[in-house]
């Protein structure tokens, strides 16, 4: 989750998912407790458990354990086989934001192999995962997410992106030598969504850099693509300068044709406010100084952020269609020793607590831009970027101008239709519009109608078909819109494309 000022309070949109995990049902055995201080440097770096199917019913083989990226710092990890051909299929990382969200969110709640049912007690199997096609790897990153150990105990964490991107490539060079090798020589696909959006591109980065010298002990399977869901790229751009364009949509009689849209006052105070905002923001993007990156957010957040009303009982941020009924989760404490946990073990949805180290340090306000061009510019790594046109904290319009910006990268946008939506009325055999999508080169855009933050759960079927023809070789049939003489992204059409 994007977790920034304003937004913060509902930083836990999805409560079903500390539900599941409080489950007492995964009994990890004494092997897979946090790490005491002699446990940190000795024996192997990981541990590993196969899993049955009590708390979730994936539909194929699934494994969990830590690695010790370091003497100080362990991370969890929830690994799926593919339900088709796992030794042959694509493997994908999913990564969640915030800074301090993990990864369970995509996992019970998006693109998983099991969703949670209503009330968090227990899970269904999910038919529109993409386990269906791909072996995919859930990581609770960075050391102060989720179900981490930090020299023993379950506080701290690295506060920079930095450090991050070390102990994700140590997870990495690890997990594919020592853990599971059989999968090293498979397609590699990095994912990430929210804030994922500026974690995702740096760890790129900085793995790409290392491999193409050949610098020891660096993760060496090449990075295949990456794709983003509503994910952040420029704080400003894909956010704040946004924010007008997405709640002030008035028709010819001044009504605002958003429901919960901005009043007309309101608008006319937003308004005024972006010009400034969008320049510190452009400042921000040219020096990537911290102290300049942070007074951007501070200006663009009191001028247009703090008109969202985030509150219980006012806007959720995410989606433009919800009214906040719940505050911030509670802590998860039930189940811990089922769960192979020591007392005391404080697992949320959202470690705050890092979040604001993050927010202090500065590394929360740095845009990827630079790393974007650099993955499209000097890398192999192709680029898919899908986002829901109801979120407003990562907005569509704002993620469009993000992407636009970068050189040589504007093409036609086409409209693509589904038929079905996930949410709302279809007629079978009559397609709707369900978005957009557009590419060009490397990189590809698609947006999803009826759907917020979480793009890919809100639309799980069109979002698993989307995907499925991203990684596949196939370049005809449904899947025609992928160039098969060159096997990369033509540009789109001016006509619809129907997926």
């Amino acid at each position: 989750m994007l977790v920034y000022s304003a937004f913060a309070v509902v930083a836990s949109l999805g409560g079903l998912v500390p539900a599941v995990l409080a489950s007492p049902v995964l009994n990890l055995d004494a092997a897979q407790r946090p790490l005491s201080s002699a446990d940190l440097g000795s024996g192997p770096p990981y541990t590993l458990r196969e899993q049955n199917d009590q708390v979730c019913d994936a539909g194929s083989r699934q494994w969990t354990g830590w690695i010790n990226v370091s003497e100080e710092k362990r991370l969890f990890y929830w690994f799926f086989e593919s339900r088709s051909a796992p030794l042959d299929d694509p493997v994908v990382v999913w990564l969640n934001g915030g800074p301090g969200g993990p990864p369970m969110m995509g996992l019970f709640s998006e693109i998983g192999p099991c969703l949670t049912v209503k009330g968090g007690n227990g899970t269904i199997r999910n038919e529109h995962s993409w386990s269906n096609f791909v072996n995919v790897l859930f990581i609770d990153q960075p050391a102060g997410v989720g179900f981490f150990s930090m020299n023993g105990g379950t506080e701290g964490g690295p506060d920079n992106l930095a450090e991050a991107s070390e102990d994700f490539d140590r997870f990495l060079s690890i997990f594919f030598t020592d853990v599971f090798p059989q999968y090293s020589h498979l397609p590699f696909h990095l994912a990430g969504e929210s804030f994922g959006g500026v974690y995702v591109p740096f760890f790129v980065k900085h793995i790409a850099q290392r491999q193409h010298p050949g610098v020891p002990g660096v993760f060496q399977t090449p990075i295949a693509s990456i794709v983003l869901v509503n994910a952040v790229v420029g704080m400003t751009s894909s956010s704040y300068v946004s924010v007008y364009d997405h709640m002030c949509k008035f028709d010819g009689h001044g009504r605002n044709k958003l429901k919960l849209g901005f009043n007309a006052t309101t608008c006319r105070a937003v308004e005024e406010a972006v010009p400034r905002c969008a320049a510190l923001g452009r400042q921000c993007v040219a020096t990537y100084n911290l102290d300049v990156c942070r007074a951007a957010d501070a200006f663009c957040d009191e001028h247009i952020g703090r008109h969202l009303d985030v509150r219980v009982g006012g806007r959720v941020p995410y989606d433009d269609r919800v009214i906040c009924e719940n505050g911030t989760l509670p802590p998860v404490r039930r189940g811990l020793a089922a769960l192979g946990l020591e007392e005391g073990w404080n697992f949320t949805s959202v470690n705050m607590d890092l979040n604001m180290r993050w927010e202090a340090r500065g590394d929360s306000f740095t845009p990827s831009t630079r790393e974007m061009r650099y993955i499209l510019d000097e890398t192999d790594t192709k680029v898919l970027v899908i986002n829901g046109n109801n979120d407003i904290s990562v907005t569509t319009e704002g993620n469009k101008r993000v992407y636009d910006d970068l050189p040589g990268r504007t093409k036609p946008r086409s409209v693509w239709k589904s038929t079905s939506t996930g949410r709302g009325p279809t007629s079978p055999g009559s397609p709707i519009r369900g978005g957009e999508f557009k590419a060009a080169d490397k990189l590809a855009f698609a947006t999803f109608d009826d759907a917020g933050h979480e793009a890919v759960g809100h639309q799980k079927e069109a979002g698993t078909f989307l995907v499925k023809c991203w990684l596949s070789t196939a370049r005809d049939g449904p899947c025609a819109f992928l160039d098969r003489r060159t096997e990369t992204i033509r540009p789109s059409p001016a006509q619809d494309v129907e997926l």
